[in-house]
């Protein structure tokens, strides 16, 4: 049952009311018309009587020390005790329910498509080829939740507000910076083209510093590698419509190449997805590439309908 901020702050006005032992036979008739008047009110009354009694639903709240010294208070029977004790629980109550009741913002974009976006707190997004993020900017946290794709984050900084992305188990927090997260089926690249951002994943990855001019790969198995140095320049290739390969497996060039193209690569010979390609290449055109792979590596490309096959070419 949805109910309204007033609704909640109406609410825990009758909480603190029920707990004082003034509280007349008047008070408990009023208090029974106001619940029955709407069905929204027996769930708004529910919710802060839970809240009451488990602040640690306040998650966004744990760290204020009133919220501590709010636990330990009773109601009395001073009045100004329990208008203090009202006046409190309203602010924390209704802080909680902003942070709730948020709402969270859906970005795509499809196959070939780039996105540009400016959030609420000026901060931006570019969103490459067949991406898909959430976005939650409340009075307290800035939250974004990648859930696949790639896309570079220019981060306006505010030290009382985080700003955090969250790419599978990995979540990269914002140090005033500009970072790339590319999210792929199995792993997840961060790479930091200005400032520095913080890594944790809750198990393995621990508060893991990545600064300006390097990236870092995260896998769930065997958490992060080694930082690797990176060119701005390649890491943001992708925003003119480029790819830029340095020693790359096939396997993920392949894989890139599919979010672009609707086409499927199908390895003939496993051990082929091993070897490695360089190279600057159109994002949008598919033939130059096949044409490169066949003539720097011992492979044929072989087109059957959305499906390439690709083979090893056979020894003269």
């Amino acid at each position: 049952m949805n109910y309204s901020e007033r609704q909640l702050k109406q609410a825990v006005t009758w909480f603190v009311r029920l707990q004082s032992d003034q509280f007349s036979e008047q008070d408990r008739q009023l208090f029974d018309a106001w619940l029955v008047k709407n069905s929204a009110h027996s769930a708004a009354y529910a919710k802060a009587r839970q809240l009451w009694n488990n602040f640690d639903e306040l998650k966004t709240l744990n760290d204020i020390p009133a919220l501590n010294d709010a636990r330990k208070v009773k109601p009395t029977k001073t009045p100004l005790a329990t208008l203090a004790l009202l006046l409190l629980m309203t602010a924390l109550i209704s802080g909680a329910y902003q942070e709730y009741s948020t709402e969270t913002l859906s970005y795509t974009t499809a196959q070939g498509e780039h996105r540009h976006i400016i959030l609420a707190d000026d901060s931006q997004i570019d969103l490459n080829t067949n991406t898909q993020l959430h976005v939650k900017i409340s009075l307290l946290q800035r939250q974004v939740h990648l859930i696949k794709g790639e896309a570079l984050f220019t981060v306006h900084h505010e030290s009382l507000r985080a700003f955090t992305v969250q790419a599978n188990e990995l979540q990269i927090r914002d140090i005033g910076t500009r970072f790339d997260v590319h999210l792929a089926p199995e792993r997840v690249v961060v790479a930091v083209l200005e400032g520095e951002v913080e890594l944790n994943d809750g198990e393995i990855v621990n508060h893991e510093p990545l600064t300006a001019g390097n990236q870092r790969v995260y896998t769930k198995n065997t958490g992060l590698n080694l930082p690797e140095a990176i060119n701005n320049e390649t890491i943001t290739a992708w925003l003119n419509g480029h790819l830029v390969f340095k020693r790359t497996p096939l396997s993920q060039v392949t894989a890139e190449l599919e979010r672009y193209h609707s086409v499927k690569f199908v390895f003939a010979n496993p051990e082929l997805a091993h070897e490695t390609l360089s190279g600057n290449f159109d994002a949008n055109k598919l033939e130059p590439f096949l044409h490169a792979i066949e003539t720097l590596l011992p492979i044929h490309a072989k087109r059957q309908g959305k499906t390439i096959l690709l083979q090893q070419t056979r020894k003269k």
